[in-house]
C-alpha cells in the first residue's frame, strides 16, 4: 500500500490520538488503521519545526508507537522520521486529513417577530460546536439599502459551555438612551426599520467545517420597550387531568429565550413537576410537557424576578433604571391554576 492510500486512514487515527509504527515488510496501514513500517525508533515534527512534538514513544512486541502530548490537528502537515533495521534513518511527511463532517447549521432566537428598538440582545444557534474568537469578523449587521450599521455588537464573545449557541449583544452604550455613543451615534436599531443579519459562509466549527453558505436572518424594530413584564397579563392554559397534555403560557410580548429554559418552575405543594420545556422560537410562548401524567389540584408556575424581556426589563424594574430611587427587592411572582377533579 502506498502512502497517498494510507492518508484517509491515517486521519481517522490521528483523531484517535495515536500515530503507530510497527516492523513489517513495507509501509502500510494495519486493519485498526495505524500506520505500519519496519523500524526501531520514532520522531515526529509538526511542519518544519526542528524540535520534535512532545509525546510518548513506547514498544509493544515489535511495534513502536508514539503519542502525543497533544492531539495531531486535522489539515496540518507533519514529518514522521524513522529508524531502520540498519540504524539509518527514514523520513516521511504526512498531512492530517480533515474528518469527514456536515457543515454545521444557524438560527436565530427569537425569529419571527419584532424587536423592540432598544433591544439588547439575541442568539445564534448551531448544530455543532463552533469556532470562538472570531465572530465580530464573521458576523454583520445591514441595514435595507445594504450599508452596514458599524459597532452595533458588544465585543464581548459569549458561547454556552457547549459551544453551540453565541449570545449576540447590540452594544448597550448605543441601546441605552442619555449615554455618550446613544447621543452621539444613536441607537443600532431605528423603529420601523428593517435589517438583515449575515454569517459569513466560511464561519467554521470546532471541528474545521465551514458552514458553506451565507445565512441571512430578518429584524425588524418596533417601538422601543421601558416597561417591566406583567405575568398577570399572561394567558395559562392548564392541560387536563390524567394526561401528559402540555401546560401552555402565551405571553403578551417575547421574552428572552434563553432565560425561559430556566426561569419558570411548576410545583404542586411542595413538588416540583418535572417535564420537558418548549420555548417558542418567537419566545411568546413556553410549555411543560410533564413527565408523568397530570394529577388532579391545584398548581402554582414560580417566575424567577430576574426573567426579561427582550429589552432588558425584569419583574424588578426597567433596563433603564433611575439610579436615584432605591432597588425594589427581589420577589418571586406566582401564577396559580387548577386541574379539576
Amino acid at each position: 500500500m502506498t502512502l497517498p492510500s494510507c492518508l484517509h486512514r491515517l486521519g481517522w487515527l490521528v483523531l484517535s490520538g495515536t500515530l503507530c509504527l510497527t516492523q513489517a515488510a513495507e509501509l502500510r496501514v494495519n486493519e485498526v488503521g495505524q500506520i505500519e513500517v519496519q523500524g526501531g525508533d520514532v520522531r515526529v515534527f509538526r511542519g518544519d519545526a526542528a524540535t520534535p512534538m512532545f509525546g510518548t514513544v513506547s514498544k509493544e512486541r515489535d511495534a513502536v508507537r508514539f503519542a502525543p502530548a497533544l492531539p495531531f490537528v486535522p489539515g496540518e502537515r507533519y514529518r514522521v522520521e524513522f529508524q531502520k533495521t540498519d540504524g539509518s534513518w527514514s523520513t516521511q511527511r504526512l498531512r492530517i486529513e480533515l474528518p469527514k463532517a456536515e457543515a454545521p447549521t444557524a438560527a436565530m432566537l427569537p425569529s419571527d417577530t419584532p424587536f423592540p428598538a432598544n433591544a439588547l440582545k439575541f442568539y445564534l444557534h448551531f448544530s455543532q460546536p463552533m469556532e470562538q474568537g472570531v465572530f465580530l469578523d464573521r458576523i454583520s449587521l445591514h441595514r435595507l439599502d445594504g450599508s452596514v450599521v458599524q459597532g452595533a455588537f458588544r465585543e464581548t464573545e459569549l458561547w454556552s459551555p457547549d459551544g453551540k449557541r453565541l449570545t449576540l449583544w447590540l452594544h448597550p452604550g448605543r441601546q441605552k438612551t442619555g449615554v455618550n455613543l446613544n447621543t452621539d451615534e444613536g441607537p443600532v436599531l431605528q423603529e420601523g426599520e428593517t435589517y438583515t443579519l449575515k454569517l459569513a459562509a466560511n464561519w467554521r466549527s470546532a471541528a474545521g467545517v465551514p458552514l458553506g453558505q451565507k445565512y441571512t436572518f430578518w429584524i425588524t424594530a418596533g417601538a422601543v420597550d421601558h416597561a417591566c413584564p406583567e405575568p398577570q397579563r399572561w394567558k395559562v392554559t392548564a392541560p387536563k387531568r390524567s394526561t401528559r397534555d402540555p401546560l401552555h403560557l402565551l405571553f403578551d410580548e417575547a421574552l428572552d429565550p434563553a432565560m425561559l429554559n430556566s426561569a419558570l418552575h411548576v410545583r404542586s405543594g411542595d413538588q416540583a413537576v418535572k417535564g420537558v420545556i418548549h420555548v417558542a422560537t418567537d419566545a411568546r410562548s413556553w410549555s411543560l410537557i410533564p413527565a408523568a401524567e397530570w394529577p388532579p389540584g391545584r398548581y402554582e408556575i414560580v417566575i424567577d424576578p430576574l426573567l426579561e424581556d427582550l429589552a432588558g426589563n425584569n419583574l424588578l424594574g426597567p433596563f433603564e433604571v433611575d439610579r436615584d430611587q432605591p432597588a425594589q427587592p427581589a420577589q418571586v411572582t406566582l401564577l396559580r391554576f387548577e386541574i379539576g377533579e
